[in-house]
């Protein structure tokens, strides 16, 4: 009895150590547009994907018009979850599951997405429901959906 016990109990502590930290947020989105918030710009996106994760988060345009590439950052959360933090975005590597290359991402690609550093963005949760999502930084005002 005694090891189906520990068996059990090591199977439960491995299963909620992965565990999203914001189910709400966690998941792959589509961003729909974006205002800049200094010029009051609205930028409107085709096909430009944010897939976040625990500990990872991708940006991505997929079979889009532009060429913007994919992007890895880390992901963290401060203030008690209301705050999403975006960090460290280097370039994807070549093939799926290859992680990035260690190249930083370049800013500029990075704006394409909303995202205006390299190093750290810090996106105050406006409103998330699971289904759509509002994000801002001291850059831009994010409107994604679920996909």
């Amino acid at each position: 009895m005694k090891p189906l016990l520990t068996i059990i109990l090591t199977i439960l502590i491995t299963a909620c150590s992965k565990a999203p930290i914001n189910s709400d947020v966690e998941g792959f989105w589509q961003l729909d547009e974006f205002q800049i918030l200094s010029t009051g710009e609205t930028v409107e996106c085709t096909r430009l994907y944010y897939s976040i994760s625990r500990m990872v988060t991708e940006v991505s345009e997929r079979q889009g018009p532009n060429g913007y590439g994919a992007y890895i950052g880390r992901t963290a959360y401060s203030d008690d979850g209301n705050t999403l933090i975006l960090t460290d975005f280097k370039e994807r590597g070549g093939n799926a599951g290859t992680g990035d290359n260690k190249v930083d991402a370049p800013v500029e690609q990075l704006r394409h997405y909303g995202i205006n550093s390299q190093k750290e963005t810090k996106f105050r949760i406006v409103r998330c429901d699971g289904r759509s999502m509002v994000l801002e930084s001291d850059y831009a005002r994010l409107e994604l959906s679920k996909f």
